[in-house]
């Protein structure tokens, strides 16, 4: 197969099918510019305040972009995928698991933005919303049976809309609003929360990709090449929509963040832009997370990434019609408490054990910063469940690799001469 159209699911991406700097950049940015983080932006503020909101915001970007960011030199030094660089850190069953889980939530992701993209469609040009939903999942499906190759062209496109659309609702919200009444937004009375909750929902939003992100960045040419892609995305990318969906909820002029909802109100010319702007939006989250799922698949599933794509997709679009979109909110709390351990672990492991296979010890790491993050969620939550979460399994890890007993080492050595049977 030729390198233009092979995306290497189930080996190392060649040098010579090595991607620029700005592409990948590009295609990674173009993920968490999106619409849901403006709308995850406005549920801060509000519940917050605009100065500590924007504190939480800032935070929690800071947190994943440092996550991402060791995650990706790992990613473009071994050219894996996510599911198939695990393996020699968890093991091939270990390696299995975390892929299920990790791949059956960005088909979540697909399934959000596809019944999104119908929603918008039906609420800003009055289209059926069933039609309208199984209409862009399938439009959405074909597009990304491209992979990196439709990846990079529609981000870009969906980069320069959100940029447009951005900038012309902030010149209509600050006519009739000026700087100081939203710096000093404060929620109403009894609608205050923590500022680690902030902080958490800040992170989760794109924890889960974030953490996937070698099936990016895997196509950088070198380590700093991957991280500065990753940096691009996060915090740049992915603090944007929160930062303008905090500033409209602030103002009043859409309490949910919509930011492109304030130019259907200003005229049809611009709401036709903004319905247009949204479907393309939603339309390279959905591909994105997308090609995240076939890429994590394709080492579960004797597949290949497109058969992967068209079956997960029709799955996806199913989600959609069936209502996911619903289930967001409570969506992104599971994700941070169960996702961020994950890399946490894997830090862990890249700062003491590279030259171990550790297995059991790893698991066992995942599974406390899990134990960790719930406990803090149920007694402490002032504190950010995701920024424990990472800390733990990243502490258990380095503590277990460095300080382990003989008999668990001749264990773990034991099961790698299995794997490679």
């Amino acid at each position: 197969m030729s390198t233009t159209s092979n995306e290497y699911e189930h080996q190392p991406v060649p040098a010579v099918a090595r991607k620029s700097l700005f592409s990948v950049a590009v295609v990674w940015a173009g993920f968490p510019m999106v619409m849901v983080g403006a709308f995850v932006g406005a549920q801060i503020i509000t519940s917050l305040g605009f100065r500590k909101g924007m504190l939480a915001i800032l935070l929690g970007n800071i947190v994943l972009s440092l996550y991402v960011a060791c995650l990706s030199g790992l990613a473009a030094k071994e050219g894996k995928t996510f599911a198939f660089s695990c393996q020699n850190i968890f093991g091939k069953n270990g390696a299995r698991a975390i892929t299920v889980f990790l791949a059956g939530l960005v088909v979540g992701w697909f399934a959000v933005q596809t019944g999104l993209a119908g929603h918008g469609l039906n609420t800003l040009l009055g289209l059926p919303l069933t039609g309208s939903v199984a209409l862009v999942g399938a439009l959405f499906t074909v597009l990304s049976l491209a992979g990196m190759k439709m990846l990079k062209p529609i981000s870009i496109i969906s980069i320069m809309l959100f940029l447009i659309t951005g900038i012309v609702s902030m010149v209509i919200n600050f006519r009739h609003h000026q700087w100081y009444e939203i710096v000093n937004y404060q929620p109403a009375s009894g609608h205050s929360l923590a500022l680690g909750i902030g902080i958490t929902m800040a992170i989760s939003v794109f924890i889960d990709s974030g953490t996937l992100t070698a099936d990016f960045t895997r196509w950088s040419k070198t380590p700093t090449q991957a991280v500065i892609a990753s940096l691009v995305a996060f915090p740049c990318a992915n603090s944007l929509p929160m930062l303008l969906g905090g500033i409209v909820a602030a103002s009043g002029e859409a309490i949910d963040g919509d930011f492109a909802h304030i130019l259907l109100q200003a005229s049809p010319l611009l709401g036709l832009f903004a319905a247009i702007f949204f479907v393309i939006n939603c339309a390279s989250v959905a591909m994105h997370g997308l090609y995240n799922a076939a890429a994590g698949w394709s080492a579960v599933i004797p597949l290949s990434f497109r058969q992967l794509v068209v079956i997960l997709g029709a799955i996806g679009t199913l989600l959609a019609l069936a209502g996911i979109t619903n289930w967001l909110v409570s969506w992104l709390s599971v994700l941070g408490i169960v996702v961020p351990g994950i890399g946490g672990t894997i830090m862990g492991w890249m700062v003491a054990g590279r030259s171990q296979f550790s297995p059991y010890r790893l698991l066992l790491a995942w599974a406390f910063s899990i134990i960790c993050s719930s406990l803090t969620a149920t007694h402490f939550p002032q504190y950010s469940v995701a920024v424990v979460s990472i800390i733990s399994a990243f502490l258990f890890s380095v503590i277990s690799l460095r300080r382990v007993p003989k008999s668990l080492k001749l264990a773990d050595k034991d099961l790698k001469n299995q794997s490679l049977i």
